[in-house]
């Protein structure tokens, strides 16, 4: 989108907002603004998708590593499914996710709501909690099905380790504060530090960004445990989202020429002027070089042209 008048936008969006826009990446200009406004929106766009896989994945994963393991995935065994048999383990919290969904549903002629029901609905902490709870006699048959090319099935063993075991899964908690300030439109590039919980004192293991060049590495931080906890749950489904569209241009976003693009004001818009593929051609160079999107068209169709 480009917002045609600047005073308007920045009106709707609030200047306070738009002001963490200025002082952050160093802009004088509302329209410069308005553009990183816009580079967050794709981001943000491409990271949804991206992490509506992963949450997807990594909830059926879980589903079916406890249906295994304790009773069957579609059915009531012994009138519990999977978390009331542990109800105990996973604590009156974590369990109040599910007990509000039977809440909704306990209506006379209404049926109880089915297992995939459920799983559905609950919230993505639920999940996060649910791996944080596995008990370490389960571990070694438990965890291999969730994550069935992860490193550590090379000797399940070392799923029964407390500090392994934590470390191995500590991707989901950063994974999830990011998808959090991502459900609730706050600016991506802004993070906060990273602390090491796995020791006593806790010590910071990633300060708070304070620039783009932070940002950026950040971004790129996150892309890599989303690689890592793909890979282990599904590698066709991650080789099938390192291909993707959205995946393709998340990269670009991040690069260093996608920034810049945004961070000049202007030239992440579309050239209003029309090109054919000849033209193309003999102004590649130059096209290039102004790194903004060009239209391309001709007798067969048209497309747009984004530097990468």
């Amino acid at each position: 989108m480009h917002p045609t008048d600047p005073d308007n936008f920045e009106y709707v969006v609030a200047k306070p907002r738009l002001d963490s826009y200025r002082s952050y990446f160093k802009v004088a200009t509302t329209e410069e603004a308005i553009a990183l406004y816009m580079w967050n929106c794709e981001i943000s766009s491409c990271f949804s998708t991206l992490l509506s896989y992963f949450e997807i994945t990594l909830r059926n994963n879980i589903h079916r590593g406890m249906s295994l393991h304790y009773s069957d995935p579609h059915s009531v065994f012994e009138g519990k499914y999977w978390w009331d048999r542990i109800e105990s383990e996973l604590g009156r919290k974590t369990m109040e996710s599910v007990n509000k969904i039977r809440l909704k549903n306990s209506v006379p002629l209404k049926p109880v709501p089915s297992a995939d029901e459920i799983v559905s609905r609950v919230s993505f902490g639920f999940w996060s909690s649910v791996l944080g709870h596995i008990n370490a006699a389960h571990a070694t048959a438990i965890f291999p099905v969730i994550f069935p090319h992860h490193h550590l099935n090379e000797n399940t063993n070392q799923w029964r380790d407390a500090t392994t075991r934590k470390n191995a899964i500590s991707f989901i908690y950063e994974i999830n504060q990011f998808r959090n300030r991502l459900a609730h439109h706050e600016p991506l590039w802004k993070f906060g530090r990273i602390m090491d919980m796995s020791i006593k004192p806790a010590i910071m293991k990633m300060p708070e960004s304070s620039n783009f060049l932070d940002s950026i590495e950040r971004f790129l931080r996150i892309l890599n445990l989303f690689d890592g906890a793909m890979r282990a749950m599904n590698l066709t489904l991650y080789n099938d989202l390192l291909n993707s569209s959205w995946r393709n241009k998340l990269n670009q976003l991040l690069s260093f020429r996608g920034l810049e693009r945004y961070r000049t004001g202007k030239y992440y818009c579309i050239n209003d002027s029309v090109k054919t593929p000849d033209q193309l051609s003999m102004e590649f160079s130059g096209i290039l070089a102004n790194n903004r999107p060009v239209r391309i068209a001709d007798a067969v169709g048209a497309g747009v042209f984004v530097p990468d």
